[in-house]
Order: C-alpha cells, then structure tokens, then sequence
C-alpha cells in the first residue's frame, strides 16, 4: 500500500506542476481506441479480467506474458480519409518486468493548400506518428503497476511539432471475485513546435478510472470508465443556458439535468459476451459522443458500438465498429500472431 500512496502522490504533483505550461495541441492518437476490442466496449480499456496483447498497446497492464513473441496489428478507418494504424509487439520478460514496443500512425489525410492570396496550391498530406516503450511489474497476486514513455511528432506540410511523455497505470485483479479495478493517467507529456506556427507546450492527459466485473456461471462481464476526470464539465459552452423562442420572444428553460449530464459525459460501459473459447461478442455505449455528435434531433446510432473476435487457424482476428455520427462510423480491424508458429517445424 506505500507503494500505491507513493505512485498516487508522484502523479498528483506531476501533474499539479503542469497546470503551469501553455497548452499543446491535442492528437486523436491518443484518444481514439486503436483496439477493435476497445472501440467496441466503448473505449480503451483500462480495467481486465485477462490479459490482451491488443490492448496492452495502451496499458502496459495488460501484458500477456504467456503470449510472448505476439504481434498485434489494428487498423482504424476513421472519417475523410482519415486512419490509424498500431503495431504492439510483446518483449521477452526481464526479471519481473514484462515490456513491449509498438508504435502508433495517424493518418490525417490530404489538405488544400493556400498561398498568401488565397490561390489554392498543391495539396499535401499531414499525419501523426508515436513510438513507446511499455513495462509493468506485478506487486502481488493482485497489484500490478505500469509505465509507458513516447516519443512522436506530427507534421502538416511546413508545420512540424516533437512530442515525448510519459503514461502511468495502477491495475488490480482479483480473480476469486471476478473484479478488476485500474487506473491510469495518459498522454501527459510535453509538445515542441519545431516549424511553423505549431505551439510548444503540455499535451493534454487523460485522468482515466475504470471498473470491470464477471459473473459466476454468467457468460459476460461489465466494464465501465469514467475519463477526462481532470475536468469535470466537459460540456461546450451554452450546453445549460436558457433559450429565447424566436417567435414569442419568451425565454425558454433548459430542462437538461446538469449534474446528470455533467456526469455522464465522463462515462463508458461496455459488455463482453462470450460465444465459446475462440469468439467473443462485444457492445459499448459512449454517452459524451451520443450527445456532442447529434445532428439537431438525429441521433439514430449515435454513441453505440459493436464488434467480435475470432480465431481462425493461428491468427486471432478482431472486428469492431463505432457509431459516432449520422453520416458515419469508424471501423477498426486487427490480427494477432506468433511469427514464431511460421518457423519450419
């Protein structure tokens, strides 16, 4: 338990001493759920039951040490050309430490560009990219305890910007009670502008908790995060102001429940339903997307997600899809494999 009042006291003034800096800009790489697993429970997860070399790519926690060797490989094709590609690959164990490399590419498709007098010029593309380095540590039967630093950057034609950080995590598991609890704090770290008008100054991070819970002789199992927890009104500005009718000129009252909204913008939940010992089924719901993506009164699918992971031959196959707006969804793909299996026998 010191070492967990330890680690809690070194992030907290961590992070307490960023809230100085000027502001960096914030990149999808770190928000968007790289793992069909993940983007189909609603987000990344940051609380298991078992271990995922998918998802281990954000949070080193997850680490399968009996899947040594494993390569994950996820695509996301996101909107307007835009999509993102992961590699994790599993490092062999030292000592008591389980480590990993991978990286991360955003692809951000291709722009316009302009000269000073508004004549268009050749079009150009602009992308971000990360490599990391993961390692965890388990305490106990039930404490694991994680770090994962980056290094990347981002250009845009002549914009150029450096970033490197370094992510936390805390992870237990009792596996008697079929409950897992994590925390974790990602994407701190600090941007450079290079070249450009790009700004110098902290990433924005993500104060992440989360909670997963199984059932005895029940074949799914519930997993919910709350995120953003370093700021707690995450709505636009105006979301909760009272409105004037343009006919009558009467003034309108916001019937949102604020507390009630403020508090579930913060919130995921997902269920896994297991099909078998080779597939799995997966459902989330992301409520902030439901409400920030409508379009006036459509929401139709908004904020829901979907996917599935099978297992054909010796590669694992994952698919999910995310429903953020009416006009679309994301769709995310993956595959995991031992070269290893490959070799001549």
């Amino acid at each position: 338990m010191k070492c967990i009042r330890a680690t809690v006291l070194m992030l907290v003034t961590f992070l307490g001493a960023r809230s100085g800096y000027g502001q960096g800009q914030e990149s999808l790489i770190f928000e968007l759920a790289g793992d069909a697993r993940g983007a189909a429970l609603g987000g990344a997860v940051m609380a298991d039951l078992d271990s995922d070399v998918h998802g281990a790519g954000l949070n080193p926690c997850l680490i399968d040490t009996a899947r040594q060797g494993d390569i994950s490989i996820d695509y996301v094709d996101y909107f307007a050309g835009m999509g993102m590609t992961s590699v994790n690959y599993q490092l062999k164990p030292k000592g008591r430490w389980n480590m990993q490399l991978g990286s991360r590419f955003m692809n951000l498709g291709t722009f316009t560009g302009y000269d000073p007098a508004g004549n268009p010029t050749q079009d150009f593309q602009g992308g971000d990219q990360v490599v990391y380095f993961g390692t965890s540590r388990a305490i106990d039967s039930v404490w694991t305890f994680g770090a994962q630093g980056f290094i990347g950057s981002r250009h845009l034609n002549r914009e150029v910007a450096g970033w490197a950080g370094l992510e936390a995590f805390v992870h237990a598991r009792w596996v008697a009670r079929q409950l897992a609890v994590g925390m974790a704090v990602t994407g701190a770290g600090h941007q450079w502008g290079l070249k450009g008008s790009q700004p110098t100054g902290a990433l924005p991070y993500n104060v992440q908790v989360a909670l997963t819970k199984g059932f005895n002789n029940a074949p799914f199992r519930i997993y919910l995060k709350a995120q953003h927890l370093q700021t707690w009104d995450l709505a636009p500005p105006g979301t909760y102001d009272d409105t004037i009718d343009p006919i009558t000129q009467e003034v309108v009252k916001n019937s949102t429940f604020k507390f009630g909204d403020q508090l579930m913008r913060h919130v995921t939940i997902g269920t896994a339903l297991s099909a078998g010992e080779s597939m799995e089924i997966w459902f989330g719901f992301d409520y902030r997307r439901r409400t920030e993506l409508m379009a006036t009164d459509r929401i139709n699918g908004n904020g829901f997600s979907f996917g599935a992971q099978f297992q054909f031959g010796k590669f694992g196959v994952r698919i999910g899809r995310s429903r953020h707006h009416f006009a679309g969804a994301s769709t995310h793909i993956g595959i995991r494999f031992n070269p290893r299996q490959f070799g001549r026998s």
